[in-house]
């Protein structure tokens, strides 16, 4: 972050609160191996940290002070996320649940296909609100991002999150990630429910088509809007983003060509080049364009070299 700082004279806090876990990426996959099979594809990528591990890897690469709240079971696969996290700073709110497991989602990627996930939640199907510290909501932005990776934390332990950190005085942000059940049990109403306490919504353009019914995108952020009160950005892959503002006004920026490589995590990186800029300036316009301009760099970057510095961004992004 720059030296710019709030009226009252100080750095605004970023709070990410989640899901931390392992990330295993396989591409291209177009069909499961038959029972007995062996099939061998180009790559599998084992990374952390889950949709909250991945703003907080993509803030710290920003250079954003910020700090990231969330559990790991203490198993290998936990031990070694915590592990990288602790290595860049980012574990003080990171606790290892005894007994349980870490968890664990596998990407399947293949070109001109939807992303299909394998997922085992672990340590998060009872992970609840009740395990985080009280100083998690004691921030400027707080952002709860995998909702619904969070089993333990759906319906009313979302809420009380949510009314804890807007007593606090914080902006609060929501990205929910799909519904595992395809948005035809509860999940559309309890995101409905949700809603009048966010400040800024971050649903992708099928969730929130998914969300309303609506025909395009730019309908579905204005019935968000409606309902929420607040602002509303819909991410829209290689199209950019677009913003419904209060009063009914829309903000839309594009996205440069790119060559996608790894398109897990970008809307994890697009959250954390917004807040970095909302924190910063406060102008949509900016945090749309920090937001584009670091997802478009991460999904044409390997595992290994992921999460771009200021200095490593496009200038014309």
């Amino acid at each position: 972050m720059t030296d710019e700082t709030t009226a009252q004279g100080r750095v605004p806090s970023i709070h990410v609160i989640g899901n931390i876990q392992l990330d295993v990426l396989a591409a291209p996959v177009t069909a499961l191996p038959p029972a007995g099979g062996d099939t061998i594809i180009d790559r599998i990528d084992v990374r952390p940290a889950g949709a909250a591990g991945n703003v907080s890897l993509a803030l710290a690469a920003l250079a954003t002070p910020h700090r990231l709240f969330g559990s790991l079971g203490d198993d290998y696969a936990g031990r070694w996320v915590l592990r990288e996290l602790r290595r860049l700073g980012l574990d003080s709110g990171v606790r290892i649940v005894p007994g349980t497991a870490t968890g664990i989602s596998i990407a399947l990627e293949a070109p001109r296909q939807e992303r299909a996930f394998l997922t085992a939640h672990g340590v998060l199907d009872s992970w609840s609100a009740d395990a985080l510290p009280a100083d998690a909501t004691e921030a400027d932005f707080v952002l709860l991002t995998g909702y619904f990776s969070l089993p333990g934390m759906r319906g009313d332990g979302t809420r009380d999150l949510l009314v804890r950190a807007r007593g606090n005085g914080a902006t609060t942000l929501l990205d929910t990630g799909w519904d595992p059940d395809d948005w035809r049990t509860s999940g559309v109403r309890e995101i409905h429910d949700l809603l009048p306490l966010v400040d800024l919504f971050l649903p992708n353009e099928p969730e929130a088509l998914a969300l309303t019914g609506e025909p395009d995108a730019a309908a579905a952020a204005a019935a968000l809007a409606e309902m929420s009160g607040g602002r509303v950005i819909v991410k829209l892959g290689e199209r950019g983003a677009i913003a419904h503002l209060p009063g009914g006004g829309l903000l839309a920026v594009s996205a440069p060509a790119t060559t996608p490589l790894d398109t897990t995590g970008a809307g994890d990186s697009f959250a954390a080049g917004l807040i970095t800029a909302l924190a910063e300036s406060g102008h949509m316009n900016d945090a749309l364009r920090l937001g584009v301009a670091v997802a478009s760099t991460v999904v044409a970057r390997p595992s290994h070299d992921r999460y771009p510095s200021r200095q490593e961004l496009d200038p014309r992004l």
